[in-house]
């Protein structure tokens, strides 16, 4: 029975969707809230711009080595399993593991050969201490390059075949891993052997290395349970020995072709953070900025900003794996109708969640930083956190519109704005860094990602005639939800409660109160102007009106 209701779930792409997004949540929620014992531990703004640093620049570098591989490894096993041909599907997932290997291996070797260079770049000089230790941290971060994307490629082998339970258990089970022997290795290391605190950040690193080799053991050994009776079926139908070096290499050409436009996608479109790190420290040594004060920024936007960033960003992969099989069999019938009305609703639900998560990092910045994360310099780091909302809330809607593209075949038109939106980040962030200090970073984003999403919006309309007038009226709509849940968290500032003077814990308690209530005003006043009506199609006063008759 249970092998029956696995086998219902494997055959539904929303459910299945819905569990890997359910993962994506998991390892988002753990990895927020273990920053607050590692922010104590690391104990300065130094040290969280050490660790930040490194994990973005790792973070890009890993997008651009997975991203793309694990959807054509996926792609391309569903599509053979489909004519059950197990001999091409193993095919599949040895050249698969192979080629992520020569990448993950590239990429950590582009990082320890340039480690010098870019620690030079990403940190003020104070002695040449910073930059050393900033080198040693890039070379020991880049280990989690060669054994992560081999992990990504037996993830994307178990996606194609809708197994997308160990594909989620595999994420939770990877990031429970890194913040365990992160948190406990780093407390030991300062608590019990007394070492200096940049241990914390050289054990934070390296957890990243260990959390992927234990999530690659855990895959082997389902693997090896699993891979019995399939390996049995592909030597019946002839074994790997009946496929040719011709078949090979074609099998190769079209997992690299499937691979490469959501490969470039993600260079392109996860640039933003990418860059900023990358010409901050330049940027604000033009515009005048202290060492210190470059080092507070940095250390905030790197680490504690972009962890609270990633609240909101969850829609955008949770939603568009929704969204996306339903304009697939739209587009299949060719039903316009359905197509344009996908879209719409797509757009509108991210950004009636998306619009008050994100201005809530505006209005609660302060007692936020406060709560979660230990830094020398609160008012610069929660003015930090104001700015860098804006690009929270732009990171979470420009995605669905590059899914968007891409999902209604229109792969080339949306590589074609993304690269748009990384020349206009390239060409505006430092110079706007030198005359705006930090807030150019944003003021560049506004510019590049507007850009992206009028051309993305002006094709949709022009292909598929999604007319944007209601999506527009009803984000204004919004607007003024989101004036109302503002409204209300000043009226509870009025009291003290952005106060961050009276401990954690009676912060948090103040910060919830007031969030609560202001994401009430929210949602009351976009109720009263049928907003929720109109989007989720339910409508509460008939839910109760239902419910009442079917209790009498």
């Amino acid at each position: 029975m249970n092998s029956i209701k696995a086998e219902r779930r494997r055959k539904s792409i929303i459910i299945s969707g819905l569990i890997g997004s359910a993962g994506i949540f998991l390892s988002k929620f753990i990895g927020l809230f273990y920053a607050v014992p590692f922010s104590a531990i690391l104990g300065s703004d130094l040290n969280s711009a050490y660790y930040g640093v490194a994990y973005q620049l790792y973070s890009y570098l890993l997008n651009i080595c997975t991203a793309g591989f694990p959807f054509a490894i996926a792609t391309l096993v569903a599509k053979y399993m489909a004519h059950d041909d197990y001999v091409t599907t193993l095919v599949v997932k040895k050249l698969s593991s192979a080629l992520m290997c020569v990448c993950g291996f590239g990429g950590m070797l582009i990082v320890i050969l340039f480690s010098t260079p870019l620690a030079a770049l990403v940190m003020p000089d104070n002695g040449g201490a910073s930059v050393e230790t900033m080198r040693i941290v890039l070379i020991l971060i880049s280990f989690a390059l060669f054994f992560v994307p081999i992990l990504s490629s037996l993830r994307g082998f178990y996606q194609g075949l809708k197994h997308m339970e160990i594909y989620s258990l595999s994420q939770v089970l990877e990031q429970l891993v890194r913040v365990g022997f992160l948190l406990s290795f780093s407390a030991f290391a300062v608590y019990v052997l007394n070492t200096d605190r940049i241990w914390a950040v050289y054990f934070g690193v390296i957890s990243t290395s260990v959390s992927a080799i234990i999530a690659i053991l855990h895959m082997k050994f389902y693997d090896r349970k699993q891979m019995r009776e399939f390996r049995r079926k592909a030597k019946e139908q002839g074994g790997l020995e009946s496929v040719s070096k011709m078949e090979k290499k074609e099998i190769f050409k079209e997992l690299v072709l499937i691979a490469f436009p959501y490969m470039l996608s993600a260079a392109l479109g996860y640039c933003d953070s990418f860059i900023n790190t990358v010409f901050i420290n330049q940027g604000l040594q033009m515009h005048g900025d202290s060492s210190e004060t470059i080092i507070a920024v940095t250390g905030a936007i790197n680490y504690g900003v972009l962890k609270l960033m990633s609240i909101p960003m969850i829609l955008a992969p949770g939603f568009s794996a929704a969204i996306i099989p339903h304009l697939s069999e739209a587009l299949e019938k060719n039903d316009s109708r359905r197509i344009r009305k996908n879209i719409r609703e797509c757009v509108e639900i991210v950004l009636y969640i998306g619009l008050p998560i994100s201005f809530c990092l505006f209005a609660y910045a302060r007692p936020l930083y406060y709560t979660l994360f230990t830094t020398e310099s609160l008012d610069l780091s929660a003015q930090v956190l104001r700015w860098y909302s804006i690009e929270a809330f732009l990171s979470t809607i420009a995605p669905i519109f590059s899914s968007l593209l891409m999902a209604v075949g229109l792969r080339y038109r949306a590589l074609k704005f993304i690269s748009v939106n990384f020349l206009c980040k390239l060409v505006l962030t430092l110079p706007f860094l030198m005359w705006f200090g930090y807030p150019g970073t944003i003021y560049s984003d506004l510019i590049s990602y507007g850009a992206f999403m009028i051309l993305a919006m002006r094709e949709l309309l022009k292909r598929y005639q999604v007319k944007w007038k209601y999506t527009l009226r009803k984000f204004f709509f919004m607007l003024i939800g989101v004036a109302a849940l503002y409204g209300v968290s000043l009226f509870f500032n009025m009291f003290g409660f952005d106060a961050c003077d009276q401990g954690r814990m009676v912060s948090l308690l103040q910060m919830a109160l007031s969030g609560v209530c202001a994401l009430a005003a929210y949602l009351i006043v976009t109720y009263i102007l049928q907003i929720p009506q109109s989007i989720f199609h339910v409508d509460l006063k008939k839910l109760l009106k239902r419910r009442n008759h079917d209790a009498a």
